[in-house]
């Protein structure tokens, strides 16, 4: 009997201290990959990706992260009731693989508080310069809409963190 009530006692001991430790790395986070709101591995699931932070107001747009399937180019457009309207900004020509951080693309307009701007990526037609009539949007592998990012123009807006895959 004495043996049984230790072997009891030891169970119910371990399992107060593993549901606690369970608890404990819930919330915390602990479970969760990456943990880095820099830290943007988990979210690409195709051969190409953009993400651009929340801009500041201004003359620059800065891509944190970028990856191309082959050669091209981001673009960014103006809002046109909800949808990429006309092109305020491209980057030079981009080659195929990742990047990170890129230098900032500079815009033919600076942008509003408020306003609401459009980040996609175009693959090169081979001629090394963009041309929007032949210069195709990326499409993404789960819907074929144009690979982009869209993004919020606030005076609020921090310079972003630094991405590393």
């Amino acid at each position: 009997m004495f043996t049984i009530m230790n072997t009891k006692t030891l169970f119910i001991l371990a399992l107060i201290i593993a549901v606690s430790m369970g608890a404990v790395l819930f919330f915390r986070g602990g479970g969760e990959e990456g943990g880095s709101a820099s830290d943007l591995s988990g979210l690409i699931i195709s051969t190409s990706a953009i993400y651009v932070a929340e801009q500041a107001p201004g003359r620059s747009v800065s891509v944190s992260l970028v990856r191309l399937e082959k050669p091209g180019f981001v673009v960014i457009h103006e809002d046109a009731a909800g949808a990429p309207g006309k092109v305020l900004g491209v980057s030079g020509l981009l080659p195929a693989g990742e990047m990170e951080n890129l230098l900032p693309i500079t815009l033919s307009r600076a942008t509003r508080d408020s306003e609401t701007i459009y980040a996609m990526l175009h693959f090169d037609n081979g001629d090394g310069t963009f041309d929007a009539t032949n210069d195709n949007p990326v499409p993404d592998s789960v819907d074929e809409a144009p690979m982009m990012m869209i993004v919020t123009v606030s005076v609020e807006a921090t310079e972003p963190d630094a991405v590393s895959l």
